[in-house]
């Protein structure tokens, strides 16, 4: 790909240079952009287990709508085996009817972010691919880390009460809370709590693979306190064919595949401010709590819960230009897209969970 000059300027063996001599002609945003992405993807967490439908706005368009559907039911056909089958002919079908009423949720691609940086002395770096892989790794981490916190906090404004330190502020699956001990303020994982989580589970008519739980870091370390779930030789189940820590990745506990993330997003104690942390605190199993008090220690996440799109070809698209005044040649890694999650309160229809401690 032949870059274009800077203020027209040619400079020999340069990025600019067209000539026979220009050997950095190739050295790409096409090849950095593949490298980037690549990167990007292994580093995500949350947006690793999002539903990616960017394949619906690859011809273009910002915003997807997705359907909500209610629970269909079905009915005997010929009376529960007591009426005649000539019963029909006498009585219509009942079609449930489909109307606006039902709603939708509307995906809008509507986050732009990027990330950038001035490289000096091109022509000996480009000789070296272990400082382009160095510069790729931190490009592709730095855009999946504000992916991640941007879909972070969409997750925790779905669960939360109240949060931006706002009454009017609750998320449309607030509520949906699972007690992972009996302790109030306590962050580890008992066995009690891992039966509240099946049952769960069950009750919302699911099955554990439908689910990834993903804890806080120090919630995710109390598992080792968990004999059913620490090996002397490994982490997960005994069948030992599991491989730790890819994108956070840490085993299967009761069949929920279990992710680890200091990546969270809350707004803190009285803050209508959103700030990272691995520590993150709220408002989750009613309005009563006063100053976002209880502490989150995770979530139970559906696997049709959360869903991304990202703008045709802006993934992870990479510019460059040679920067005449600095001799640097800049490179700007950037991307486009949105998200949106899905679910409610119904039983059968909970997607999103907030794993808690008692609220007191």
């Amino acid at each position: 790909m032949a870059l274009a000059g800077t203020n027209n300027i040619a400079l020999a063996g340069g990025l600019q240079d067209s000539g026979a001599e220009a050997t950095l002609q190739n050295f790409i945003p096409e090849v950095w952009g593949a490298s980037i992405m690549d990167y990007m993807e292994k580093s995500l967490v949350f947006g690793a287990i999002a539903n990616d439908l960017s394949a619906l706005v690859v011809a273009g368009g910002d915003k997807i709508h997705l359907p909500k559907h209610s629970e269909l039911t079905a009915s005997d056909t010929y009376g529960g085996g007591t009426a005649a089958v000539e019963t029909l002919i006498d009585s219509n079908l009942a079609f449930a009817k489909t109307t606006g009423a039902e709603d939708e949720y509307t995906l809008d691609i509507n986050q732009a972010i990027h990330s950038a940086i001035a490289i000096t002395d091109v022509a000996k770096m480009q000789s070296s691919f272990d400082v382009m892989d160095i510069y790729t790794q931190k490009l592709g981490y730095a855009l999946a880390k504000k992916t991640d916190q941007y879909l972070a906090l969409k997750i925790f404004e779905s669960i939360a009460f109240n949060y931006a330190n706002s009454d009017s502020n609750d998320g449309a699956q607030a509520g949906n809370t699972i007690e992972l001990n009996t302790t109030h303020d306590g962050t580890n994982i008992i066995q009690a709590g891992v039966a509240n989580m099946l049952e769960a589970i069950y009750t919302n008519d699911s099955i554990a693979d439908d689910y990834n739980m993903i804890l806080t870091p120090q919630t995710y370390a109390s598992l080792f306190k968990l004999d059913q779930f620490a090996n002397y030789d490994g982490v997960g189940s005994s069948f030992g064919n599991e491989v730790p820590f890819i994108s956070g990745f840490a085993g299967k506990l009761a069949g929920v595949n279990v992710i680890v993330s200091n990546n969270f997003m809350h707004y803190g104690v009285g803050s209508a401010t959103s700030a990272q942390s691995a520590t993150p605190v709220g408002n989750f199993s009613g309005n009563g709590v006063a100053d976002e008090s209880e502490k989150l220690l995770g979530y139970l996440i559906h696997k049709d819960a959360l869903h991304i799109a990202y703008a045709s070809g802006m993934k992870a698209r990479v510019q460059s230009d040679y920067h005449l005044a600095s001799l640097s040649t800049r490179f700007v890694a950037d991307s486009v897209y949105g998200c949106t999650i899905t679910g409610s309160t119904t039983s059968g229809n909970k997607r999103i969970f907030a794993l808690v401690s008692p609220a007191s």
